[in-house]
């Protein structure tokens, strides 16, 4: 996935891109430098907690790693199978997140195997452990929630995957119908929807009133086709409002017009922010249900995005997308809450509790050690380069002694 039809563009971003995926996570202070495109989450993953110099906020990214891995993956009879991890076991620390949230966090990290029943648990802990710290700022959101749904580490979004981004945003809570109701592209799907339904006249007024509010000074003449149209009753396209609401909206009008004031500023606020309402709970509500609605507004939005038409979005076309779109952040926003509820519980659990006085394992810290310099060396001779040579292989007395309680 993720091939475009222009050359050059595995190339799409620069390593400055790819620092930002970590450089935003403030708490852990990482020291992690990436310097090809946009290396795979397992890499980014996996380099962060190689080589990160984050003191005793490290030693607890190892406990919270290490506890998932032996109180999730437990086998019968104590015997430990790390290779894998089942949803059910998952839902046992997950039990008071989400449903809804857990099973689109779920699917971000089942994806590797095809039956989406089980997931690589360090990859998993990992990610949940990143996802825990919300990013500093946009751009940093960008680089990371691309990187999440670039699973094959293309360095692009093709038509599937830039889809599934935009369902797991649809489908967030912290999204409304205003996110497309500010989308040109999107607007225009919703508004066909809601035709399907003969509600357009809801949207209709809507707009009207948001164009109305741009008038520094409304006059009667700017304001009477809203009255006219939307308001008064047996009107051409009457909005469904209260009889007491429509009737105080006409009479504010009139007094106004009859006695040559000026037109209120917040004439039409309470209708509009009703017909909001009605729009995002009904209207709202049965487009998100409707698949081939939600196949049509992500075909219109990547069009939009993929700015170039080369089939493929890269990372700068995002990222400029994202600044005219900030809600197509809030899924990512939202897995932010929901993971920092998911690492609170295993920081109070009693596994955590007991893994953090455990005497360390010599010969099993050793074996880890020698793993990850194995993996370390491999992702060198690939291309990938870290921060701060000289000394990287230097530890503290204090991080070393973090590091074997940690194990």
């Amino acid at each position: 996935m993720g091939i475009c039809n222009t050359k050059s563009r595995v190339a799409s971003g620069s390593g400055s891109d790819n620092r930002e995926v970590l450089s935003g996570i403030s708490e852990m202070k990482s020291s992690v430098r990436i310097t090809n495109a946009i290396e795979t989450k397992q890499k980014i993953y996996d380099d962060l907690l190689k080589n990160s110099d984050i003191g005793s906020e490290k030693t607890e990214l190892w406990q919270k790693s290490m506890h998932l891995l032996q109180s999730l993956a437990e086998g019968p009879e104590g015997k430990l199978d790390i290779s894998y991890m089942t949803k059910d076991k998952v839902k046992e620390i997950f039990v008071d997140v989400d449903q809804g949230s857990f099973e689109h966090t779920w699917g971000l990290f089942a994806s590797r195997f095809q039956e989406k029943k089980r997931v690589d648990p360090k990859e998993f802990v990992l990610t949940m452990s990143l996802l825990a710290t919300p990013a500093k700022d946009t751009a940093t959101e960008c680089v990371l929630i691309f990187t999440i749904f670039d699973p094959d580490g293309s360095g692009t979004l093709d038509r599937e995957e830039f889809g599934s981004l935009m369902k797991a945003t649809i489908m967030s809570k912290l999204t409304h119908v205003e996110f497309l109701m500010k989308n040109d592209a999107a607007k225009k799907v919703m508004e066909e929807h809601m035709a399907s339904e003969y509600t357009e006249e809801n949207g209709r007024f809507y707009e009207a009133v948001n164009e109305w509010k741009k008038i520094e000074d409304p006059t009667v003449e700017n304001t009477a086709p809203i009255i006219d149209t939307y308001i008064r009753v047996n009107s051409e396209q009457q909005v469904n409002i209260s009889s007491g609401m429509a009737a105080a909206c006409v009479d504010a009008f009139e007094s106004a017009r009859d006695s040559g004031g000026k037109i209120p500023k917040d004439l039409f606020d309470a209708s509009q922010k009703e017909i909001y309402k009605i729009i995002d709970k009904d209207s709202f509500s049965r487009f998100k249900k409707n698949d081939d609605e939600i196949d049509k507004l992500c075909d219109a939005l990547f069009k939009e995005c993929d700015h170039d038409g080369s089939g493929c979005i890269t990372l700068p076309e995002y990222k400029a997308w994202v600044q005219s779109n900030p809600d197509a952040m809030n899924f990512l926003r939202e897995l932010n809450s929901v993971s920092e509820d998911a690492v609170e519980q295993v920081r109070n659990s009693v596994y955590f509790k007991r893994l953090s006085v455990m005497d360390p394992d010599p010969q099993k810290m050793q074996e880890l050690r020698d793993k990850y310099a194995e993996g370390l060396k491999n992702m060198r001779d690939g291309g990938v380069e870290t921060l701060e040579e000289e000394g990287e292989e230097e530890e503290s007395e204090e991080e070393k002694e973090t590091e074997e309680v940690a194990l």
